[in-house]
């Protein structure tokens, strides 16, 4: 019995050391250094234009965003949709999406910095 004690405690601590490669779970462990990573494609050059994200929704925030950049007073009231909220740097928000509400994102200036539906 005290030698199989003896083998299984040598297996584990081996196993330890050599750390098998594996997780916890039997999946090969991720690699630890950058060494190790795959090498990433070529990046493009994209020069001076202008990167935006893709505009979705249904608060009609489309026609408005000629106003990113202006002063926020300058977005007519009447071209808002019905629900629309100003959001500036330090403002508490909900995280619920709707999609038919605009979202009027605007810096310490008051002046917008985006709108986007949400």
């Amino acid at each position: 019995m005290r030698a199989v004690l003896i083998a299984l405690s040598c297996s584990l601590v081996g196993a330890g050391l050599t750390g098998c490669g594996l997780t916890g779970r039997g999946q090969v462990a991720p690699p630890q250094t950058v060494a190790e990573l795959p090498p990433l494609g070529a990046a493009e050059d994209v020069q001076d234009s202008e990167v935006r994200a893709p505009i979705t929704g249904t608060c009609g925030m489309e026609d408005l965003q000629h106003y990113v950049g202006q002063p926020r007073l300058n977005v007519p009231h009447g071209a808002m949709p019905d629900t629309y909220r100003v959001v500036g740097p330090n403002s508490v928000v909900t995280m619920d999406f709707r999609p038919d509400r605009l979202t009027i994102r605007v810096n310490e200036n008051d002046v917008v910095e985006s709108m986007a539906c949400g």
